[in-house]
């Protein structure tokens, strides 16, 4: 497949394999979790988890919408464990890699959405965590 139609079959393989589908039912999967675990996808992950909590500030992101510090601060513990992890040599889920990477890039999540519930940040990491 080329670089152009992963690129388009991205959102869709990332969407079953965030609700759970099997990475081997279909070669398409299998190759998307590859990626998705491989070791600079997880050091990238890693770094931008980082970023975030030693500048609450905007990473990689408009600057008129900052990071929420206090979801930060109340996430920092696990924040720390699932960077650890991404940085480990343990074998890691795709599903546990997108979940950590979304934290970072979805722009309506808790690390950035103003109106996002306590603790919504720290829910979304754990999350993340279990199903590494």
């Amino acid at each position: 497949m080329s670089r152009f139609a992963d690129a388009l079959q991205a959102p869709r393989l990332d969407r079953a394999l965030a609700d759970g589908a099997d990475p081997a039912s279909e070669p398409g999967l299998r190759e998307r979790a590859r990626r998705l675990t491989s070791w600079s996808m997880r050091r990238r992950v890693a770094k931008a988890l980082e970023e975030v909590e030693r500048a609450p500030a905007p990473v990689r992101c408009d600057p008129r919408v900052p990071v929420r510090s206090d979801q930060v601060r109340e996430a920092r513990d696990l924040l720390d464990e699932l960077t650890t992890a991404l940085r480990s040599r343990e074998r890691v889920s795709a599903r546990g890699v997108l979940l950590a990477r979304r934290i970072v890039t979805d722009g309506c999540g808790p690390l950035y959405a103003p109106t996002a519930p306590r603790s919504a940040l720290r829910w979304r990491v754990w999350e993340a965590l279990r199903a590494l």
